[in-house]
């Protein structure tokens, strides 16, 4: 041994007699360095004089830290032994040095030293068998511990842990006397532990540890709206849908007639007011009747959207019929203005005058692009009528996750026209 390890043996020589004094192993290479030149330094200096001062279980806290720290140095663990050796802290003394003996890095004379310490700590503890049954369905991979129960603050000791390294075989641990915890511990377990009390003869326990109750999460339910609220939702909307539509035949019938009816073919009002006005009223009552053919046609296709099984793709769906029926409202609506200026500028204006009713009648008695404009209006109000009834009746079914609601506006300005579709999706 070197020069420092004499040192401290010298150190133990003149300490009181005791178990700490008739220690063979003591604390290798340990004298303080001239100089503190580094924090290792400092720091084993500082450990070799609270074992020089017989402040052992100080001594054996510092130099487990230092262990931990600088595993490549097997001095520590030595050290830390004697320490626990000289603190009557025996089980932990010969963990340490078992330990400190199966490292292949430490020369002869530090393993006959080594070998020297755990005869001596050896002598002090007590043998106790622990048997580990572990259910045949588990993991076979545990280990033991033992905690002292210590009746004092400043007895402070690690936990000592030993893995299982031999499925169904017993494990010997080499306790101190007095009280102690034993417990076993492995992923899937839940410990077990069972408290001892340690005397000079062996002991045997067995320990049975469980495994970790499987909680069987049910898988998240998938909200869905009703079937019977989904089948009268979508007739209801077929219904309506069909119901609007037929009026709106009728209006275009209604409205056709008045268009070429006799009374307005072959008016004779010298002052054409009536036939002005009875013109006028059939394209008005056409237009509605276009109106509501349009929004009947958009209701029955958005109930379409309520065969679809899952809600995301209905509520997707709907969102898009949404836009589509905004675009055409204002599309129709645009074109309804333009269609109709050329007809409103001859037969409407009080101050027109008109060259000849026949002529007049044979020019607008069409007027395609007014009718076509107000369909086109029309399927927008039901498009986005039935859309927002879908979102509306499933978001109370589903709650909030279950489907976003939308918004659609108008947005008009100067050079421009469109929607804004607004929401959570």
């Amino acid at each position: 041994m070197s020069s420092l390890c004499v040192s401290m043996m010298m150190l133990l020589l003149v300490a009181p007699a005791g178990a700490a004094a008739t220690n063979a192993g003591t604390p290798a290479g340990t004298t303080a360095p001239a100089a503190a030149a580094s924090d290792k330094a400092e720091r084993t200096t500082r450990a070799a004089k609270f074992f020089e001062g017989g402040r052992y279980v100080e001594a054996a806290l510092e130099f487990e830290a230092l262990r931990r720290d600088y595993p490549g140095d097997p001095s520590f663990l030595f050290n830390a032994a004697a320490s626990r050796d000289a603190a009557g802290h025996f089980a932990h003394a010969v963990a340490y040095v078992r330990e400190y003996l199966a490292r292949t890095d430490i020369g002869p004379d530090d393993r006959k030293q080594g070998e020297e310490q755990l005869e001596e700590s050896a002598r002090k503890v007590t043998a106790v068998t622990v048997t580990v049954t572990l259910p045949l369905e588990g993991p076979q991979t545990v280990a033991v511990v033992a905690r002292p129960v210590t009746r004092s603050a400043a007895d402070l000791r690690p936990e000592l842990t030993f893995p299982r390294t031999t499925p169904r075989q017993p494990l010997k641990l080499e306790l101190d006397p007095g009280a102690w915890i034993v417990r076993v511990e492995g992923v899937g377990y839940q410990p077990a532990e069972q408290q001892v009390t340690v005397a000079s003869t062996p002991l045997a326990i067995s320990l049975r540890p469980e495994l970790v109750p499987v909680v069987h999460t049910p898988p998240p339910q998938v909200r869905a709206v009703p079937p019977e609220v989904v089948k009268t939702t979508s007739r209801g909307l077929y219904i309506s849908g069909g119901a609007v539509a037929a009026a709106g035949l009728g209006f275009i019938a209604g409205g056709v007639g008045m268009i070429h009816g006799q009374r307005v073919k072959t008016c004779d009002d010298p002052t054409l007011a009536d036939c002005r006005r009875r013109f006028a009223n059939g394209f008005v009552v056409r237009n509605i009747g276009s109106t509501l053919l349009g929004a009947g046609a958009g209701l029955a296709a958005s109930g379409l959207v309520w065969r679809a099984n899952d809600p995301r793709q209905r509520m997707i769906a709907w969102s898009a019929l949404a836009a589509v029926g905004g675009v055409g409202l204002i599309l129709g609506e645009v074109l309804v203005v333009r269609g109709t200026i050329p007809f409103s500028r001859e037969n409407t204006d009080p101050q027109g005058t008109l060259a000849g009713w026949s002529d007049h009648w044979g020019e607008h008695r069409h007027s395609a692009l007014p009718a076509l404009a107000t369909t086109l209006r029309g399927l927008g109000v039901g498009l986005v009528a039935g859309s927002v009834a879908g979102l509306i009746v499933q978001r109370k079914h589903l709650g909030p996750g279950g489907a976003r609601a939308i918004r659609v506006d108008p947005s008009a300005g100067p050079g421009h026209t469109g929607i804004v579709l607004s929401g959570r999706f």
